[in-house]
């Protein structure tokens, strides 16, 4: 059988090598590759596909129109506007969102969390916010545009009480909460690099959370470790997102704790 991992930047996708691991290790003899596919391109190209082909791993900028071509939407990847996996079911194909469920992941490992600041409000901004849903937090989320708020608030679903919306402008804010989760594009939030170094005391970031990694660390993740934060790459969620990922396209069941230990081996070859 065949799966991919589409999107546009792709080359730099580490998808490839976690999942070939899981297949191998699930007695699989699979294939997983890398294809560049622009905005709106994700339609024909479904269209084209076959019965080998099995899954498919959606990246940038895919994950809004994969809900469109879906014909089934999971009530995760519905509800934050976006998926990044693809599950083929016979003729049909099926949407959800393992985003949501790789963020769940980090935030259930952390002893405790505080309040939380996310900038972004993209596919993967939504999902932090409803993987945050069940932690009894506020929520600060940095827009740079107005028109994501509504698609924000539905995200975090009934615990909208507990979010503000607050100008990109303002970001540097962000830096006093317990958790930022960064999910902007590379060097959007580089600035935030000097801000983060300038305050060596008062309530500060403890634990950041970037969903990039390629060209790693970002000057902030840098920033941050060097005055003791606890940073994590997205190297992180996307084992725990993939994880998730092999399990819905291959139909198989095994050992969680295994298949993150060997995906976590994967990503750092």
């Amino acid at each position: 059988m065949k799966c991919a991992v589409l999107g546009s930047p792709i080359a730099h996708s580490k998808s490839p090598q976690l999942h070939l691991a899981g297949y191998a290790f699930l007695g699989l003899d699979w294939s997983y590759e890398r294809i560049e596919l622009a905005k709106t391109s994700l339609s024909a190209f479904v269209s084209k596909l076959d019965k080998t082909w099995a899954g498919l791993s959606l990246t940038m900028p895919l994950k809004e129109e994969a809900l469109d071509l879906a014909d089934d939407v999971d009530v995760l990847a519905r509800r934050v506007g976006g998926a990044n996996t693809l599950v083929r079911d016979g003729e049909r194909w099926r949407a959800f969102n393992t985003d949501v469920l790789g963020f769940s992941q980090i935030f259930k490992k952390q002893s405790r969390l505080g309040n939380v600041s996310i900038l972004g409000g993209g596919a993967t901004a939504r999902a932090a916010l409803a993987a945050l849903e069940p932690f009894d937090v506020q929520v600060s989320v940095y827009l740079r545009s107005s028109h994501r708020i509504a698609s924000i608030k539905s995200a975090f679903g009934e615990s909208s009480g507990r979010l503000v919306i607050k100008d990109w402008k303002d970001r540097t804010d962000s830096l006093v909460d317990p958790l930022l989760i960064s999910t902007t594009p590379d060097g959007a939030s580089d600035d935030l690099a000097e801000v983060s170094g300038a305050a060596s005391s008062g309530a500060r970031t403890e634990i950041f959370v970037d969903a990039l990694y390629g060209n790693w660390p970002t000057p902030l993740a840098r920033a941050l470790s060097e005055r003791g934060c606890q940073v994590l790459s997205g190297k992180t969620l996307l084992v725990y997102q993939a994880v998730e990922q092999i399990r819905l396209m291959t139909h198989l069941d095994f050992d969680q704790q295994e298949m993150e230990s060997l995906l976590f081996e994967a990503v750092e070859k």
